[in-house]
């Protein structure tokens, strides 16, 4: 047998020398060692705890609702209608007292005063009164002529005397017209006089 030669081209016989280089450097070792474990590197720093969250705000209160305007006065309306007698005594009771009341000689008095208001929408004239003690008439006076225009008041002082200081009921009832010739029939109210 002859053995003939060939002829390869040198591009692939640098090819297959290379190729063969690595392979042995592959297999005898290499510069940088192969790990096993994963590479040591420099330890980080602890993370610092993570800082628990806020806790929620309180929940702001709801704001205070605006106050309503106040409403307007209602304006007292002018008195209509005729003469209207109101009378107020003050004080009632009435204390005992031993203060002499002129043209009278009892030992027992007492002093009060009768405020008489015109609530009505016209002038009233008191012409009599009539003064009770005990339910019996005391005195009855005419012609007074007190005028109270509408809407205003008057005020009476008023005495009583007694021999006996033990508590006493009086009342005075007054009579007038008024500016559209209205009759004013009017009884008063009770009042008592303290015993002593």
């Amino acid at each position: 047998m002859v053995i003939k030669r060939t002829k390869v081209p040198s591009v692939w016989l640098l090819t297959v020398f290379l190729v063969a280089g690595a392979l042995a450097a592959a297999n005898c070792g290499s510069v940088e060692p192969s790990p096993t474990a994963p590479s040591p590197t420099v330890p980080s720093p602890t993370p610092a705890p993570t800082p628990a969250p806020a806790p929620a705000p309180a929940p702001a209160p709801a704001p205070a609702p605006a106050p309503a305007p106040a409403p307007a006065p209602t304006p007292t309306p002018a008195p209509s209608g005729g003469g209207t007698l109101q009378v107020t005594i003050s004080p009632n009771p009435v204390p005992w007292s031993s203060n002499p009341i002129p043209n009278c000689s009892q030992p027992n008095t007492w002093t009060y005063t009768q405020i008489l208001d015109n609530v009505g929408g016209a002038e009233i004239t008191l012409s009599d009164r009539t003064d009770y003690m005990d339910g019996a008439v005391l005195s009855s006076r005419s012609g007074l002529g007190i005028v109270i225009p509408a809407g205003s008041k008057t005020s009476l002082t008023t005495r009583f005397c007694s021999a006996n200081p033990i508590e006493h009921h009086t009342r005075t009832d007054f009579t007038g017209t008024d500016s559209r010739n209205n009759r004013i029939n009017f009884r008063g109210p009770d009042v008592t006089l303290s015993k002593k």
